[in-house]
């Protein structure tokens, strides 16, 4: 690894020189930023140490050229100024990290710590860009059927829970099939509505209603020729089932307010999250309507289902997600693309792919390394509930047992277990360990007497 530091200070670039050759990392230090771009590109270093205020040349300005390089380093600012605004604005331009002086050395070598291991882990996405992510075998007998609607004009209906990507495959069968050049056009039922469900699928007249100053083309007759995709078909009125109903068999419509009929060539591929079996059973859906849209069924798979897809799926969103945030580098590292293929995800892949943007989003072109995922993506809460839950059954038995002095009892073991981690966190450090617990050195080594560690 290599380390640069543009720093006008010579204690502080002394300091950070030294600490770095600790570490074993090579080391240059520089005075001046007025070449710092010139020297970044031939030494090729993994980071940077950069000082805001250097007196020659402006670090944010520096900062700036830095990212566009083809291969930019990480860069840890270094500044005097504690004014939020110069933090937000480093931050913003893609800064690692930012430090302000008088530094803490341990700051210093905790971000070292860090940055040995993102450029150990550096990342850059390779994936192509497709449509959607399968190699699992649940989506690989969605691909058949995918191909085999692709084959006919029959309507489709898609089956699967919220987010587990319903209008990439409604988009998909429309790609593989004879009407892959002409419209797409996908409707949300369930956003729109109920009074106006009609007119948006079948349009209408100017005057055919109050406030209709001017004719509008519906969904049908703008998807003539190609694909209607009605995603969330179950929350559509019961009136409304009725004309769609119509419209499918006599492929025909007629627009709000109008006596005249249009003929049209539509392909039907409706979705849904329900179960609509059971509300046809319950006379909230049409059971002609149900049939007559489920004559091509395929039922998407939960992300769950398929967890040997989540790496592929994670590299797939990476790669959208740099492209959108304009960045060279970043993604997520194997281990905590592990902690990912152990989550549930309620949410699907709509979760994943939430979760990716929102993480590069945040941590740039910083590696996504396990520290940053969310606590429930590692499953802490439940961890800590779980411990919770351990302490309060433990209070349970020791109430049914008649026991005294609980308090005492509890806090005792606690405490003594407490101190037992953090000193073996810090091989026996006292003075470090008595950091980490908030506790003064002296109280720490009463402690240790006291229990016999």
């Amino acid at each position: 690894m290599k380390g640069l530091i543009f720093e006008d200070e010579k204690t502080v670039r002394n300091v950070l020189r030294r600490i770095l050759q600790k570490e074993g990392i090579k080391a240059e230090d520089f005075e001046s930023g007025k070449d710092a771009i010139e020297i970044i590109k031939k030494e090729k270093p993994d980071f940077i140490f950069l000082d805001i205020g250097l007196k020659d040349s402006n670090g944010l300005d520096i900062l700036k050229q830095i990212t566009i390089l083809e291969e930019s380093p990480y860069v840890i600012i270094i500044s005097g100024h504690t004014e939020y605004k110069y933090l937000i604005e480093a931050m913003k331009l893609g800064a690692y990290d930012y430090i302000t002086k008088p530094f803490d050395i341990e700051r210093i070598k905790k971000v070292i710590e860090e940055l040995k291991q993102c450029v150990k882990s550096k990342i850059i996405s390779s994936v192509p860009e497709e449509e959607i992510i399968g190699k699992s075998p649940a989506m690989k007998e969605v691909f058949k059927m995918v191909g085999r609607a692709g084959a006919t004009k029959e309507p489709v209906l898609l089956i699967g829970e919220t987010g587990t990507g319903k209008e990439v495959i409604a988009n998909l069968i429309h790609k593989y099939s004879n009407r892959a050049d002409k419209p797409f056009i996908a409707i949300n039922t369930a956003a729109i509505p109920s009074g106006l469900i009609e007119s948006e699928l079948f349009g209408y007249e100017k005057g055919a209603f109050t406030g209709a100053d001017k004719s509008k083309e519906g969904k049908f007759l703008q998807a003539n020729g190609g694909t209607l995709f009605l995603d969330e078909i179950s929350e559509m009125p019961i009136e409304a089932q009725t004309k769609l109903l119509r419209a499918i068999q006599e492929m025909e419509i007629t627009p709000l307010g109008s006596n005249k009929k249009y003929k049209i060539d539509v392909r039907i591929i409706a979705a849904t999250n329900k179960d609509l079996v059971k509300l046809v059973a319950e006379g909230k859906f049409r059971e002609d309507l149900f049939y007559r849209l489920s004559v091509i069924e395929i039922k998407i798979p939960p992300l769950r289902e398929r967890k040997e897809d989540i790496p592929d799926l994670i590299e797939l969103f990476t790669q959208k997600a740099l492209a959108q945030y304009n960045l060279k580098k970043g993604g997520f590292t194997p281990e905590s693309i592990r902690y990912l293929m152990d989550y549930p995800f309620p949410g699907n892949v709509r979760e994943l792919k939430n979760i990716v943007f929102k993480l590069i989003a945040l941590y740039r072109e910083r590696p996504i390394t396990p520290d940053l995922l969310p606590a429930n993506l590692k499953g802490e809460e439940e961890q800590i509930n779980d411990w919770k839950s351990l302490v309060v059954s433990e209070i349970r038995k020791m109430l049914n047992k008649r026991r005294k002095n609980i308090y005492i009892k509890l806090v005792e073991d606690l405490e003594e277990i407490i101190i037992r981690e953090v000193l073996k966190y810090t091989e026996g450090n006292i003075s470090e360990a008595s950091k980490y617990l908030g506790i003064h050195r002296n109280t720490l080594s009463k402690k240790i007497k006291d229990f016999g560690l």
